[in-house]
This record gives structure tokens, sequence and C-alpha cells, in this order.
């Protein structure tokens, strides 16, 4: 296995003192490791270390390889392979693909244990005989700040396409960016005039039209008002003040505006949730000419750490004993625990693909027990193979830390056949079974 220094031969578990590593996507193992599985004995294998040259021979073979040479010689006949033996720690490690199928042997592998696989002609090893438990647990740590213990969701949205009316539409910008960022506490109040200050040229409006068609200081705030009373009415804020314009306007449906005026009108509401919430405005350039003032209201909900151990040995009657040194990190959200695609990934040598999606979303993929699983970030809809899966809550993302995709833990256990269990009084506080037993000695 790459990375481990155990590896399996006929059903037994041994040691290596040093671990096979992969160069150009090709496994290297030491050769000392490599003959014994191989069935070549010590006088079978000679070493030249002026010249860096290996040899290994059988009753018909001599098969003869060269450190940092990309060229294998079987009885003095050159063949070029695509990866070269390498010297590491002063241990010389060779090409295993290459050299085991020259000694006729058959060679696969296998990404649930990150395993070569060699065996008889035609025989491989059944990856699936191999226990889990023969590989050493090393997970990744997660490193968060105390910033990223926060999952910011978007609750609500609004915008407007403008077209012309330059100064208007400038100015709403401008008062956007004032309220671009503005965290709103719990039970605290928003006041358009407090945030987005008095409207003068030293602030950097300029002179628009107010409803009236008269020429003001600032004239076109209102647009940016209006997308901010959307939002807070559709993430169900109580409106403390808003006042509709004298006329109805032409860039959003009678009941959907919002007036303000320095000093005397404003648009005020409260954030009703428990957590804080932030505001996101601005004015974006379109392909079309077209300039879209936006606003968004994320929820800052705190996440919660929660430790997590890993057992892969049968559980038996003092099943704490058996529990793994190393620890996951669950998060916790809304009641429920999500545990990495990158740890458990580490944990059951998967090999998953993460990507940015349509929207600035992420998707992620991963083939568990030959079926191919897809994710997205915000959707509680995944597939299996095509066929549509329903996980117990959506994905999130934490763009600031090495463990970015998180999932469900109950839909973990669920998708590797894995037992959850929550412990009381711990920590650890939950435990993630993968012995294949269930603690009241059920098969799982």
């Amino acid at each position: 296995m790459v990375n481990s220094q155990s590896y399996m031969l006929n059903g037994a578990v041994f040691q290596m003192d040093a671990a096979p590593c992969t160069v150009q996507g090709r496994v290297l193992i030491p050769l000392r490791y490599l003959a014994y599985v191989l069935g070549l004995d010590e006088k079978n294998v000679v070493w030249d270390a002026a010249g860096k040259i290996v040899e290994l021979r059988t009753e018909n073979k001599k098969i003869k390889l060269v450190v940092n040479s990309s060229t294998m010689f079987v009885n003095e006949k050159s063949f070029r392979m695509d990866v070269a033996p390498i010297l590491k720690d002063n241990r010389v490690y060779l090409p295993a693909k290459w050299v085991a199928e020259e000694l006729g042997y058959s060679v696969g592998w296998d990404d649930r244990l990150n395993a070569l696989l060699i065996g008889a002609p035609g025989n491989l090893p059944d990856p699936e005989s191999i226990p889990l438990k023969i590989i050493p647990v090393n997970v990744r740590q997660c490193e968060f700040s105390e910033s990223d213990l926060f999952l910011n969701q978007k609750i609500s949205s609004s915008s407007i396409l403008f077209y012309g009316e330059y100064a208007n539409v400038y100015n709403a910008g401008v008062a956007a960016d004032y309220v671009n960022g503005f965290v709103l506490e719990p039970d605290q109040e928003f006041s358009f005039n407090k945030v987005v200050g008095e409207r003068t040229r030293q602030r950097g409006f300029i002179v628009g039209h107010d409803i009236l068609e008269n020429l003001t200081v600032g004239g076109g705030v209102c647009r940016t008002s209006t997308v901010l009373f959307q939002v807070a009415r559709d993430a169900g804020f109580t409106i403390l003040e808003r006042h509709p314009h004298y006329l109805p306007v032409a860039y959003t449906p009678a009941g959907t505006d919002a007036s303000v005026s320095w000093g005397w009108m404003d648009l005020r509401f409260i954030n009703n949730l428990p957590h804080s919430v932030i505001i996101y405005s601005g004015l974006h350039e379109e392909e079309d000419n077209g300039r879209r003032l936006w606003a968004e209201l994320w929820e800052r909900k705190p996440l919660k750490k929660i430790d997590v151990a890993v057992l892969v040995k049968e559980p038996g009657s003092s099943w704490p004993e058996n529990i793994e040194q190393t620890r996951l990190v669950a998060l916790e959200k809304d009641d429920v625990s999500f545990i990495s695609l990158e740890q458990m990934s580490d944990l059951l040598r998967l090999s998953p693909e993460i990507n940015v999606a349509q929207g600035g979303r992420s998707a992620a993929a991963v083939r568990i027990n030959n079926q191919l699983i897809s994710f997205a970030e915000g959707n509680k809809m995944a597939t299996i193979d095509n066929a549509e899966y329903q996980l117990n809550e959506a994905p999130f993302c934490l763009t600031n830390s090495n463990c970015n995709f998180w999932l469900p833990l109950e839909d973990w256990g669920n998708l590797t056949g894995a037992e959850v269990v929550w412990i009381n009084g711990g920590p650890p506080s939950i435990l993630f079974n993968l012995s294949g037993t269930g603690l009241d000695g059920r098969k799982l």
C-alpha cells in the first residue's frame, strides 16, 4: 500500500521498514520487499553499489535495472520503461509493475486501499478480502481559524437591472458600497441613513434626480434602499420603517420599493434570526451595457467541533481499547454532524475530485465500492452511478480550510456500510465503526 509500511502476503500482514511511493503515477517498492513478494531469495538479488545496478535472477531470466535509468535489460535485451528506479534514503526502489509483469505476475490497482495488487497470472488478490484495519489510519488534521467556524449561507437576494440613468444608478452603487459587508447582529437594528450616511459630494455622491425630477446630490439611492428592503422582507425581518415613493417607480413593482431621504425618511429593520447576518451589496456591469444593482443577506451560523473516534478492529466486549489513535473532526450545524470529504478520503484511501461548478459552488465526486458518487454544495440530492440519492442534509464548503467539502456523517455511514454511534459522556462524542461488526455484535 502506497505510503504505508504494511503489506499483506497470502493472507498474513507484514511490516516493512520503508513505505512504497509513487513516481510519475507508478508505484515504486523497496528492492528487498519487492523481491520477497515475487519469490526471489537473497542470492538471486544482486546490488552493485558502484554502478547503482540491480540484478534479479530466476532460472530462465536475468533482469538488470539501473538507478535513474528507464531502460530495463532482460537477458541482455533492452526495454524502455515509463519510469526509472530511484535511490531514496539509501534504499533502491524499483518500478513494481514492470518487474512483476516481466516475472509473469498479474498487476492491478485498488483505489479503496490505495494499493498495488500482485498475483498469479490472471488471479489478482480480491481487494474486498483485504481488511481496512491493516491500513494505518493517517488522516490529515483539519486546520481552522476562529473565523472559519462559521458557515455563511445566503438566505435572501434581490437585484434590479438598469439601462441608462447614469447619475442615479451611479449613486445607487456608491450607497451599495457603504452597505456592503455590514454585519447585523441578532436583534440589532439596521438603519439605511446611519449606515450610508449623508449624501454629499465629499462622500462620493453626484447630482441625480429625485422622484419629482428635482436635481439633488445623491439622487438615486432609493434604488439601493429598495433592494435592501426586498431582501430584509424575504428573510422575514421585522420592518420598523419603510416609505413608498410619492409616485410609482418604473424599476420595481408597487409595494416593493423603499424611499429614503436624509434626515426624515429611513429604511429600518431588525435581524430576527439567532445568528449574525452579513449584508452584501454592489453594482455590476453587465455584458449588454446594463448595470445590475444587487443585495444579499448571508446568515453566519456558528459551527461546533466534535471529536470522532474510528474503530476498524472487531469491537469485542472491550471495544474502547480498540479505538484508533487518530481522530476525525466533525462540525455540527443545526444539530447535524458533518465530516469532510478530505478527512474521510484519507481514512478510506479514496481519490476525490472537487471542483467549482457553474454558479461558483463546489461539486465533488468520489468512487466508493466501485460506485461513482457525486455531490453538489447546497444540494441535498446526490447521485450514485447517475441514480438519485437523498442526503440527510445538503453539503457545505469552508473555503479557508484544508478540509473544504463537508457531508453529513450519517450519509458517510450509509455510503460506506459503517456504523455511526453517539457516545454519552465523551470525548470522543461519536464513534465511526468501520469494523463490519456492530457494537452489539451484529454484522453490519
